[in-house]
């Protein structure tokens, strides 16, 4: 047996250490969640499609079916498009020659009307002087540009 002075002269064995195995389960399920998730958000409503028809949802609640044919068939759902040759822009197709109105009356630059909610707005706006003057809300958006009173939607 040894004495206890002699013990600081052992030599310290460790046995040792096996690397720790780690399953890539785990790695592969959250990068299959993140992948899902990244898949999710690209068809999420942040889509300009999705944002238009928000849109006109916020302003059109009751007319929102006609609307949704109107934007389709004059921008294609695209707010930023504006029409080089009659300067129309936007979701609707908006005039230039309703600029100083729409400045007077919702205080938006005519350049403004690419943004889909002030486009949306603005549309509606139109659509119900076009109403009060002609008996027909529809009128600005009919392709021959005569009245319809009580007329259907024009797209």
């Amino acid at each position: 047996m040894s004495s206890p002075e002699n013990t600081d002269t052992i030599e310290d064995v460790t046995v040792p250490k096996l690397p720790v195995r780690r399953s890539r389960k785990s790695l592969r399920v959250t990068g299959c969640l993140l992948a899902l998730a990244a898949l999710a958000f690209a068809n999420s409503a942040c889509t300009p499609e999705a944002t238009a028809r928000d849109a006109v949802q916020k302003y059109w609640t009751v007319y929102s079916p006609c609307a949704d044919k109107i934007v389709a068939r004059e921008s294609g759902f695209d707010a930023t498009v504006v029409n080089s040759s009659s300067g129309t822009t936007g979701l609707f197709q908006i005039h230039p020659t309703h600029a100083a109105w729409i400045k007077a009356k919702y205080g938006y630059e005519f350049g403004e009307l690419t943004d889909p909610y002030k486009n949306a707005r603005v549309a509606k706006g139109l659509s119900t002087e076009a109403y009060r003057y002609y008996g027909d809300g529809w009128q600005p958006w009919r392709l021959s540009g005569k009245v319809a009173p009580d007329g259907g939607c024009p797209a």
